[in-house]
């Protein structure tokens, strides 16, 4: 199994329109293929020619979103959350779900499907799916809309340019650095190639009770033609696993 260390985002910022660099595909829009991050821990350390950090090593993401674009309330429930992850133990983590946007920066490798009126990714990491629906102009009525983890996404073309729209979010997800969202969020992501191996995802988010601003972003992924999408399930090291009567106990700091 590869190994994968913890996430370090990239902040880049891509000219508008966000058009080649080098040479493009037979087919711009065609995405098929496995896809992975360049911007993962492992990804960066490999282009040092190192498999580990140092013992005495720290390397802060390139990218984390300041709690300081909360609103108010937001900021509170922020806090909450912090505070409740400050009882878990060293290394401990949750098991959950990272859901959008956390899933397009997860350290895992994705896999892009095209089928008649859809384009469908398919993450390793906890076997999540997005549906991108090619054959809808709009959104699922409020009564259908299900909050989810991934949301409802719409897709159209703009040249060679991918633009989906999501929205109808849970509010179990976070957003990078551990912000909370209302489900009122929308990702609008626009994926285009920059050669023919390279692709660029600039992501905007938006929520007008838990952010200030829109928080942008552009997300670098390369093809791995040689990979295939293994099934990775945090459960399988869950430290803060139920036992046999629901109590949660380990990995949590004890009173």
């Amino acid at each position: 199994m590869r190994h994968l260390g913890a996430i370090a985002l990239l902040g880049l910022v891509a000219p508008v329109g966000g058009w080649a660099e080098g040479n493009l595909p037979a087919d711009p829009r065609d995405l098929s293929g496995v896809w992975m991050n360049d911007d993962t821990l492992d990804e960066r350390l490999k282009r040092e020619g190192r498999y580990r950090l140092d013992p005495n090593e720290t390397i802060e993401p390139s990218f984390r979103t300041s709690p300081d674009i909360l609103t108010d309330e937001y900021r509170a429930i922020y806090e909450d959350l912090r505070a409740a992850r400050a009882r878990l133990e060293e290394g401990a983590e949750e098991c959950r779900w990272p859901g959008m946007p956390a899933v397009l920066t997860y350290p895992y490798p994705f896999e892009v499907l095209h089928t008649p009126g859809r384009i469908t990714f398919i993450y390793e990491a906890e076997s999540q799916v997005r549906r991108i629906f090619l054959d809808r102009t709009e959104h699922l009525p409020y009564d259908e809309l299900d909050p989810s983890y991934n949301g409802d996404s719409i897709g159209r073309w703009e040249g060679n340019m991918l633009i989906i729209d999501t929205v109808g979010f849970n509010t179990q997800t976070l957003v990078w650095g551990n912000l909370p969202h209302s489900e009122e969020m929308r990702i609008e992501e626009r994926i285009y190639y920059v050669d023919e191996d390279t692709i660029h995802n600039d992501v905007t988010i938006t929520d007008p009770l838990a952010f200030k601003q829109p928080i942008k972003r552009t997300i670098v992924y390369s093809k791995r033609p040689d990979w295939r999408i293994r099934e990775y399930s945090c459960m399988e090291n869950n430290r803060d696993a139920p036992d046999a009567l629901g109590r949660r106990q380990g990995g949590v700091v004890a009173n």
